[in-house]
């Protein structure tokens, strides 16, 4: 840390009280792949994990998030160092979704519980588009929302990473890590990579990181090249572990400062609403999430992604919401038939929007082009539909505000 840095914090801790608009800054290199980048750390979190008490620890990411792997294992780990203090989880991990969806679910999903540390696991999804926006919404509505929460960027590993990783470099996926480490910078947010304790053991010859099986003595990391192992997990947890400990002595307890936002469009009022919130025509029917076999063919990421869905069988039903923003969002699960949504923003001419999906039945979203701020009325309606075939709708996702 450099004296200028230094001098940056000391004022900061001095003038916290007062609402000072200076916060701590750092200069890591954003490409530079690094185990740990303490920068504030975690005070508020270990020191109430110390006491003891209730500490709500909240988790936030995709699938390998959700999986059972280090999310719990880094919470029982907690329970085992801090006996003191009774932990709570907050499991918003939803499968395939990146840092986009993060920010408009984060207030219902995380927020709403109050925790007390957010892990983020959002780098190897992306951001949707909007990487730098979403990312820093998220770290605005977290301390807008209570700046004594800490937060912990963990980064995960997949196989398009490692020529990267292996070159000391953190840079995948259009750069979101880079991306999200200059968030962090700006933030003084502790980071968390654990790719290089994977590539180390691989270069070793103790890991082989995609496989169906690994020779004897050597550990099999993953069978996709994404998803750990349950011995990859454990890799996972004991970096986070050791990195903890680490953090222990790193800052001092008391509210986050915002500094002023890298980009004046972070979503700080990002949302999203119900689809019964909107206004339907009259021709959408609800789904039993659980039993229906479209809702029900993924329901890891479609019971997340498309809570309170409807569905419509014909052509000319439609969803009109309004909002005060700059952008409106529509889940949906996609078909292997194309599906046509026609989408007119403020009365203008409607944009056709084809909604196909080979693979499989999944949900997905899709984004109206950003707006000029302010009032707008969109309307989405079913232009083409393949016969025997229902569309199925979720909830709206919202840069702003709905209005009723």
């Amino acid at each position: 840390m450099t004296g200028s840095t230094s001098l940056i914090l000391a004022l900061t801790l001095a003038i916290t009280s007062a609402g000072s608009l200076f916060a701590a800054s750092y200069d890591y290199d954003v490409h530079a792949a690094q185990e740990l980048r303490a920068r504030d750390g975690l005070p508020n979190f270990l020191a109430k994990a110390q006491a003891g008490g209730t500490v709500r620890v909240a988790y936030i990411g995709g699938s390998i998030t959700a999986a059972d792997g280090w999310r719990p294992k880094t919470l029982a780990w907690l329970r085992e160092q801090y006996p003191k203090a009774t932990f709570d989880e907050i499991n918003a991990a939803i499968s395939g979704t990146g840092s986009d969806f993060g920010a408009c679910r984060l207030h219902e999903d995380v927020l709403a519980q109050d925790p007390d540390l957010v892990f983020i696991e959002f780098r190897v999804n992306g951001g949707g588009g909007f990487a730098a926006q979403s990312m820093e919404g998220i770290v605005r509505q977290i301390w807008r929302n209570n700046p004594a929460t800490d937060i912990c960027f963990v980064y995960t590993i997949c196989d398009w990473m490692l020529p990267a990783q292996r070159e000391g470099r953190n840079d995948a996926y259009d750069s979101f890590g880079a991306i999200m480490e200059g968030i962090a910078n700006h933030y003084g947010i502790a980071t968390i990579d654990l790719g290089p304790e994977v590539v180390r053991r691989e270069k070793a010859g103790d890991l082989i990181f995609k496989g169906d099986t690994a020779p004897e003595g050597k550990l099999l990391f993953s069978h996709d090249g994404t998803h750990p192992t349950d011995a990859g997990h454990d890799i996972y947890r004991d970096v986070i572990a050791r990195s903890l400990l680490a953090m222990k002595s790193v800052g001092h307890a008391g509210p986050h400062v915002l500094p002023k936002p890298l980009d004046a469009d972070s979503w700080v009022t990002a949302t999203m609403l119900p689809l019964a919130g909107a206004t339907l025509s009259g021709g959408w029917a609800p789904v039993d999430m659980a039993t229906d076999p479209v809702t029900s063919a993924d329901a890891g990421r479609t019971f997340g992604m498309l809570r309170g869905a409807r569905k419509c069988d014909h052509v000319g039903e439609s969803i009109t919401v309004r909002f005060n923003g700059s952008a409106v969002a529509l889940t949906d699960i996609p078909g292997p038939d194309p599906i046509v949504i026609d989408v007119a923003v403020d009365g203008g001419q409607p944009v056709e929007a084809p909604r196909k999906e080979a693979t499989r039945l999944y949900a997905r979203y899709w984004w109206t082009p950003t707006l000029p701020p302010g009032d707008h009325t969109v309307v989405f309606t079913v232009k083409t539909i393949p016969p025997a075939t229902a569309f199925y709708a979720g909830q709206l996702w919202f840069v702003g505000r709905p209005m009723r």
